[in-house]
């Protein structure tokens, strides 16, 4: 990752630290042993939302390429017009409120005759093209469509379709999950392994089936949300500095910024409490996810996560954004890339559409 000489040596002069090097073998070492305060002098706290982004991810996440790492909402229906997405729905408030739930919040849309239009601005309030969502009622089975205007740069997505759920293969449609549950799905997992010439992990990746827990249900007609942690382990293989996610390639398989920020919103609306049982609850399924579960030292006694999202903020060089469930609130911040003081843990998000009955 790119080195910022600058930046480096505004932090050194502020931070007791010795910045020396990013490699492993030469770690920093923190002094005081006030890990936040420390923490502070690197941090960014990401403010605002792209609207474009939270639009595409809440539809179908992709990489850097533009191709589609995973779908949220619908699919294609005709393999001729692969970007027209289609989403089931049951009538038009249906429809509204499914849209409705894609634009960003401190967004908003324009009331128009029969819908919306949506102008899509960046965290700067730069415009980035719009959308707008419409009733349909010349087209047999369509209920209400979103438009995508010319020079949009949404990936992959032309054109979204609601239409009526009872047309939706009765075999394809989204599950049942409920608040509160643990349910299981096979899930990419991150293998470290240890070079004996060198003394330096690599990482591979294999499929495993984990256990998740359902903190929101879909079951009342939002959406369900589903989440796996990794193990609270201080070793090596399983928590890893920011350079290793941004060289080894890992982001596409860890979460979108737009779903983080609706687990963060379940995590500060929920009584401290219950998130601590629900923890508990996995360390009892084997799932060490707090440090509770760890008696022998090895707990890393955080819960920050990284995110798929790379930011490059110009003179500060680049940030890669993680996820901060310390305490209540939490929120998604930045980590230099080129930084490696801190070890970070890594989640799993599944977000499923409403429940149609």
């Amino acid at each position: 990752m790119k080195k910022n000489w600058i930046y480096l040596f505004l932090l050194m002069a502020v931070v007791v630290l010795p910045l020396t090097s990013c490699d492993k073998d030469d770690e920093p070492v923190i002094e005081n042993g006030d890990e936040e305060l420390n923490r502070d002098n690197y941090r960014i706290t990401i403010t605002g939302y792209d609207a474009l982004e939270y639009l595409q991810e809440n539809i179908a996440v992709v990489d850097e390429e533009g191709e589609v790492l995973r779908r949220v909402y619908g699919k294609p229906l005709d393999a001729s017009q692969p970007t027209v997405i289609s989403v089931p729905v049951t009538d038009f408030a249906d429809a509204e409120s499914t849209f409705l739930r894609w634009v960003a919040p401190t967004k908003e849309t324009i009331k128009v005759d029969g819908g919306y239009d949506y102008n899509l601005t960046d965290r700067e309030g730069n415009p980035q093209g719009a959308v707008s969502f419409y009733a349909v009622e010349d087209e047999p089975g369509v209920i209400a469509r979103m438009d995508v205007a010319p020079g949009t740069d949404l990936k992959q997505i032309s054109e979204v379709k609601f239409i009526d759920a009872e047309l939706w293969p009765e075999n394809d449609s989204y599950p049942k999950y409920i608040e509160d549950y643990i349910y299981e799905f096979e899930t990419v997992c991150f293998v470290w392994h240890l070079n004996q010439s060198t003394g330096r992990y690599y990482l591979s990746t294999k499929k495993d089936n984990k256990k998740y827990y359902c903190i929101q249900g879909n079951n009342y007609g939002d959406e369900a949300i589903l989440i796996w942690l990794s193990p609270d382990y201080n070793i090596e293989n399983t928590n890893v500095y920011p350079t290793d996610y941004a060289q080894t390639k890992v982001l596409q398989y860890l979460p979108s910024v737009t779903d983080a920020e609706k687990v963060l919103k379940v995590f500060n609306e929920t009584e401290e409490k219950s998130w601590e049982r629900m923890m508990l609850q996995m360390d009892k399924e084997g799932y060490q996810w707090s440090s509770l579960s760890l008696l022998d030292g090895y707990s890393t006694g955080n819960c920050e996560f990284m995110l798929n999202s790379v930011e490059d903020k110009g003179f500060w060089g680049e940030y890669i954004k993680y996820l901060d469930l310390d305490s209540q609130p939490g929120d998604i911040s930045g980590w230099p890339t080129d930084i490696n003081v801190w070890k970070f843990r890594h989640m799993r998000i599944i977000i499923v559409p409403p429940f149609k009955e």
